[in-house]
């Protein structure tokens, strides 16, 4: 009995563990690829080059891919030009039935290993009368960036805080507290996309 219960502790923790950066990469595109199913949908495309040394000589191909009843941008593939199982960037936006934005996954990867991405984030959104915020999170919750814009009071805002600003001075006005002090802090809901 004792093996059963440790089994399926271990079973639920593992559950509940973050997915692995190129797991969530892939995640991300089968979100995507969800979305597509259940919407129609509309897109637009561009192409180009990298620059930089590492990255000299790949080409890629954006597509924006948009609800065509709403014309919300559902998601955004960026794919090698050449290879297009190859996904350097995906992004996918949730809404809710309000048609705001609760939550968005981002993947990306570098072209010369599309299926090894370097930066792998969940940003949870939240909105307080005429401000808009969200706050990123890494894969372990580690929160990394943190932005909001709007209008408090009549007064415009906007807040942009990478992680290494974020300290007791950055995070005490009333300008940040009205962004972020009600906004959900539980990542763990979210961290796998769906």
């Amino acid at each position: 009995m004792k093996w059963m219960i440790l089994f399926t502790l271990c079973v639920s923790q593992a559950a509940a563990a973050e997915p692995s950066r190129p797991d969530f990469h892939r995640l991300v595109h089968a979100l995507h690829e969800q979305q597509l199913a259940s919407h129609t949908v509309r897109t637009e495309e561009e192409s180009g080059a990298y620059n930089g040394t590492a990255a000299a000589g790949y080409r890629y191909r954006v597509t924006r891919y948009y609800d065509a009843k709403t014309g919300r941008l559902l998601s955004r593939i960026q794919r090698d030009a050449k290879v297009s199982v190859a996904i350097h960037i995906a992004e996918v936006n949730i809404y809710d039935a309000n048609g705001q934005l609760i939550r968005d996954y981002l993947s990306m990867a570098p072209p010369w290993k599309p299926l090894h991405p370097s930066n792998a984030y969940l940003n949870l959104h939240h909105y307080n009368g005429k401000l808009h915020s969200f706050r990123q999170f890494e894969l372990d919750g580690q929160v990394n960036y943190e932005f909001c814009e709007g209008e408090l009071g009549g007064k415009p805002v906007r807040i942009s805080l990478p992680w290494d600003d974020m300290n007791k001075e950055s995070t005490s006005t009333p300008e940040y507290r009205a962004c972020f002090d009600a906004m959900s802090k539980d990542w763990k809901l979210h961290i796998t996309p769906h």
